[in-house]
């Protein structure tokens, strides 16, 4: 960054400057989760985040490019606390498969639980969660957080080695994504019985 863009964004946030890049982003992403529980994903505009954040709209441009994008990198916050949260379930000594169908249901749990989860994976939030899912970004976080679990599985011959683990990721969470608006009754055995049944079935060599 250039010292007249630097000057340029540190006027454009007034005297509450962000002391870095990643706190002005921070910043837009709450500004743009607040606008998504008021109005919707669907019909929340740059313009409505810019003002949630205090901010010109020409100033979010310089940080996201479109809308897409803070939705993604929104998705991509809330996942990666998610993931953080079911962290313990990986430090056990069950076989990884087992390990994995632990961590995805706790995942569900706290999804379920987060409003700004519930936002973004409402019924019109969905479909930018499906389009989400195919940027790298996404894909990158995905791979690190799931993806490096499932490969020391395929190192220990506990996981099919056909497929490579960023892809087995994905088929993961796109499980579980299905899952977070729409759980298994206890009649049919509950979130746990059917990642279970699912997971290990698919994902064993």
């Amino acid at each position: 960054m250039t010292v007249d863009e630097s000057r340029g964004r540190a006027s454009a946030w007034g005297a509450d400057l962000p002391a870095s890049e990643e706190q002005a982003r921070e910043r837009i992403m709450r500004a743009a989760e607040r606008c998504y529980a008021e109005m919707g994903p669907a019909r929340t505009k740059m313009t409505h985040i810019a003002a949630a954040a205090g901010i010109h709209r020409t100033t979010m441009y310089s940080y996201f490019p479109h809308r897409e994008a803070v939705f993604d990198a929104c998705y991509i916050r809330a996942s990666r606390m998610i993931a953080e949260a079911s962290e313990q379930c990986w430090d056990s000594d069950l076989p990884v498969l087992e390990q994995l169908v632990e961590a995805c249901v706790e995942g569900l749990s706290i999804a379920r639980e987060m409003p700004s989860m519930r936002v973004l994976l409402g019924p019109e939030g969905l479909p930018l969660a499906h389009a989400a899912s195919t940027s790298e970004g996404w894909r990158s976080e995905l791979s690190k957080v799931v993806g490096d679990r499932l490969a020391v599985g395929v190192a220990t011959g506990e996981v099919r080695s056909d497929v490579a683990p960023n892809v087995l990721a994905d088929w993961v969470t796109r499980v579980c994504l299905g899952l977070i608006d729409s759980p298994v009754s206890a009649e049919d055995g509950g979130d746990r019985m059917i990642l279970k049944l699912f997971l290990t079935r698919s994902l064993r060599p």
